[in-house]
């Protein structure tokens, strides 16, 4: 699985991943991050090897395959050809080829290689007072988060529906370095007994700062995890646990949550710069060809109320009319570059809605789907009554272009579909049933070949 001298490689770039942290581990010689050993030669240089961790977690994959593969945008005229960016994921002509598909097979099992490599080694790292010992356990509980994001992040893009049946297959659950093993696809009920190993352990985490696995993204994970599963109880009280802690940004807020000027609704985030050649804002644009890659979609335009704030914050329109996707308009250091926001409370709150919407609780579903609205719309945005659809609909408006819709309608077996006028090209298909082919992703070629066992 691509896995030699994985460690190396993400060691020398975990000193990107924000400016806190690297204050901490600018005492450690960066040409250490060469010499795998020197990383368990003591706790600070251990939590190098943890940092390096995030700076190979990539889920700019999800989030554009998430859209792309959904109704959420439509093919840009100037993204076709061979140098196409996703175009055939759009167009539901892709294969298991696909250069998307393998790169982000690759980056998360590279990353759960130098993940399991630390969890393997972490008892080497010498201890010398209760300090460094807390810190420790909390480092190895933040591996195991790591871990468990990472793996759930290839099952929600590889995996079996969710509405399947708890034998029907997902992908392998990787928990040491054995690069020998030729591991098979597994059960989910397999696969979740183990994210659930993990997430328990990661319970120990003590992290304060959101740019790093933390106690309460741990229970964003959950929450999530929960809602895929199914246990719709487990997921009402890890978001319920969430919504008592954060507040939903206003009206007159919102909008600062995308310019990475306000964290109010931030529970976890992945840091970017320049240097991040894939990052939420070059997903949609070619910034150096000065070409788009995708154009919000008029289905998701169409959707929303004119009093909605969330129209003009997530897409904006040029000089000729052409809309473009503008969920990520840049800082205030460029205009390029924005954070990763894994999870905010926002979707603690549509995790809420839905599960208790299965509990056959719809006033409550209800009251948290208004609260929601009440906070995006400026008047007339209360609803009377809420149904699945209804969540759905609220998931697509407020979360475009996080990386849910297609993964949201796949684990529930829902079909896809889009307008006419979202179409590439005429003759190409408006509705993919959870019974076509090109439904659920498939494993890349590349790795079938090497280990036949993931057929």
């Amino acid at each position: 699985m691509y896995y030699k001298n994985i460690l190396r490689i993400i060691l020398c770039t975990s000193l990107c991943i924000g400016v806190t942290a690297c204050n901490n581990m600018l005492d450690v010689d960066p040409q250490d991050a060469l010499d795998t050993e020197k990383v368990y030669a003591s706790v600070n240089n251990f939590e190098k090897g943890v940092l390096g961790s995030y700076s190979a977690l990539i889920p700019e994959y999800s989030v554009l395959i998430g859209s792309v593969m959904a109704d959420e945008c439509k093919l840009n005229p100037q993204n076709n050809g061979v140098n196409g960016f996703g175009n055939l994921l759009n167009r539901w002509e892709y294969s298991s080829e696909d250069d998307i598909l393998l790169q982000t097979w690759k980056n998360y099992y590279a990353d759960i290689y130098s993940i399991n490599l630390l969890l393997e080694n972490a008892s080497k790292v010498p201890v010398r007072n209760d300090q460094e010992r807390e810190k420790q356990k909390s480092l190895v509980a933040e591996l195991h988060g790591l871990r468990a994001l990472a793996h759930f992040e290839l099952h929600r893009n590889f995996g079996a529906s969710d509405a399947d049946n708890e034998d029907a297959l997902t992908i392998p659950y990787i928990t040491d370095t054995d690069v020998n093993k030729k591991p098979g696809r597994i059960s989910l009920s397999a696969f979740y007994k183990q994210l659930w190993y993990d997430l328990d352990e990661a319970k120990n985490v003590e992290n304060t700062v959101d740019f790093r696995l933390t106690k309460n993204a741990v229970t964003a994970l959950e929450a999530r995890a929960a809602l895929y599963q199914k246990n719709y109880v487990l997921a009402l009280g890890k978001a319920t646990a969430l919504i008592n802690q954060y507040n939903l940004a206003g009206i007159d807020t919102y909008e600062n949550i995308w310019k990475d000027k306000a964290s109010s609704e931030v529970i976890f985030r992945l840091k970017r710069n320049n240097d991040n050649k894939l990052r939420p804002n070059t997903l949609w644009q070619d910034y150096s060809a000065g070409r788009g890659f995708f154009q919000p979609a008029f289905k998701l335009m169409d959707s929303y109320n004119t009093d909605d704030i969330r129209m003009n914050n997530f897409s904006q329109n040029d000089e000729t009319g052409a809309y473009s996707i503008n969920k990520y308009p840049g800082n205030d250091y460029s205009d390029k570059v924005n954070d990763v926001k894994f999870f905010r409370i926002s979707e603690m709150y549509l995790i809420r809605a839905e599960a208790n919407y299965f509990l056959g609780r719809n006033d409550a579903g209800l009251q948290d789907i208004n609260e929601l609205r009440k906070n995006r719309i400026r008047s007339g945005g209360q609803l009377n009554s809420v149904d699945l659809n209804t969540i759905l609909n609220e998931r697509y408006l407020e979360l475009a272009y996080e990386g849910h819709r297609y993964y949201d309608l796949k684990r529930l077996n829902k079909t896809l579909k889009r307008l006419d006028k979202d179409l590439a090209a005429e003759g190409d298909k408006s509705e993919l049933s959870s019974n076509d082919k090109a439904y659920v992703l498939p494993i890349p070629l590349k790795e079938v070949m090497v280990n036949p066992n993931l057929r």
